[in-house]
């Protein structure tokens, strides 16, 4: 009897726990190193906006669909500490070729 009981517990502690992998992440640690090396996402710097055509822009359209939030995702916990989420999420924004472009009219 007790055998039954912790098979139902053990199968149940797996239900609730186990997290199986669904599918690979679109972004990688080594992308994740190039922004923050390129970007400068530091908590302690101000917020800036990175030249479209420099480095850290290049690094960051390099990420599938510029998926900052992947980036964001796979940071340590010592690198959370470290790094400002939110100036990385601000990198898609910022260096986004077709956000910036401004339609002028001639009259």
């Amino acid at each position: 009897m007790f055998a039954w009981k912790l098979a139902v517990l053990l199968l149940a502690w797996a239900l609730i726990f186990h997290q199986p992998v669904t599918g690979v992440l679109p972004c990688s640690h080594y992308q994740k190193r190039q922004i923050l090396q390129m970007c400068d996402p530091l908590k302690s710097t101000p917020i800036f906006s990175p030249p479209r055509d420099g480095l850290c822009c290049e690094a960051v359209r390099k990420v599938p669909d510029s998926n900052m939030i992947c980036i964001a995702s796979i940071l340590s916990d010592s690198a959370m500490i470290k790094y400002s989420i939110v100036k990385i999420l601000g990198f898609k924004e910022a260096c986004d070729w077709s956000h910036h472009r401004k339609s002028f009219k001639l009259n």
